[in-house]
């Protein structure tokens, strides 16, 4: 027995308490002491803190934790001491309420945050056939919107889910949809480009769109492009490969407009463009002379591929 115990043993003997509250505060006595012994905190239990109200009037109130100071004339605990151990149990359940409401705020913060990564657009994936169709793709390579610049993308979108899929399931299905196949025969020409600041990513959706379209009986293309020709592109209301084509005809031959070019499919766009580099190797196998008129003549073949027909 410590020099400690043995000191409040004397003292509860000389106060002369009732038999239930002595043998109570035995009991924590002995509780404090077991807890010092393990490394734990030593306080007293509920038993101890009742001391003051089971006590007579006329006795000396109840002995304070072993914590408080001890006169060094008679050794004995302070009074008063006893309330303030009592206070500290009913401050326990409330902290741990704040702890706990603290880490339900940091779920809901962390829930917040992730979802709104999770809307983040990190990449733009134009696919144009005939049907016109931008798909926006978040971080996590999964599709959170999808837009159709024409009508035949709005059949397509409406014939096939893509939101909230990952973007190689969303393309996956596009390419194996009977609506999407019905666009891209064989003669067809299906144009893709990839617009993000993230490389990896980029790169990524380009191999799933360049995996996806391989099984597909018509010429495929699929690039990267910058943010600023996509830019453009919108501002045209024109898919970027779309675009793209049409300010390469427009420069070959200036009889095109957009609006001429709008009005065509995939495929007509590249035949226009292919037929005026082929009889520009003609034009430089000619005359100075001749020049001109071949040029009058490249204008006119256009519009039997059709330019104003579709």
């Amino acid at each position: 027995m410590t020099d400690i115990e043995q000191r409040l043993r004397e003292a509860y003997d000389s106060q002369h308490l009732p038999a239930p509250v002595r043998a109570r505060t035995l009991a924590a006595i002995e509780e404090a002491r077991a807890r010092q012994e393990s490394g734990g905190p030593v306080a007293f239990s509920r038993p101890c803190a009742n001391l003051s109200s089971a006590a007579e009037p006329t006795e000396t109130a109840a002995p304070a934790p072993l914590s408080a100071p001890f006169p060094a004339e008679t050794g004995a605990p302070v009074r008063g001491a006893a309330t303030s151990a009592s206070l500290r149990p009913r401050r326990r359940p409330r902290a741990r309420f704040v702890t706990a409401l603290a880490a339900c705020l940091l779920l809901v913060l962390a829930a917040f945050g992730a979802y709104g990564v999770y809307q983040t657009p990190s990449a733009y994936v134009d696919i144009d056939v005939n049907p016109a169709i931008e798909l926006t793709v978040n971080p996590f390579g999964m599709v959170i919107g999808a837009d159709a610049l024409n009508d035949d993308g709005r059949t397509v979108l409406d014939a096939v889910p893509v939101l909230h899929r990952s973007y190689k399931d969303a393309i996956d299905a596009l390419m194996a949809s009977e609506v999407f196949i019905s666009y891209a025969d064989a003669d067809a020409f299906i144009d893709i480009n990839v617009v993000s600041e993230n490389d990896r990513l980029g790169s990524d959706l380009v191999a799933q769109s360049d995996a996806a379209m391989a099984s597909m009986p018509c010429e495929h293309a699929c690039q990267r492009t910058d943010a600023d020709t996509r830019a453009a592109a919108a501002e045209a209301g024109l898919c970027v490969g779309r675009y793209q084509a049409a300010q390469e005809l427009m420069e070959l031959d200036p009889s095109y407009t957009l609006e001429d070019c709008a009005s065509m499919s995939m495929r007509q766009l590249r035949d226009h463009i292919d037929a005026c580099h082929s009889e520009g190797e003609g034009d430089e196998a000619s005359s100075t002379s001749s020049g001109s008129g071949s040029h009058q003549g490249r204008g006119g073949g256009h519009g039997g591929h059709g330019r104003h027909g579709n």
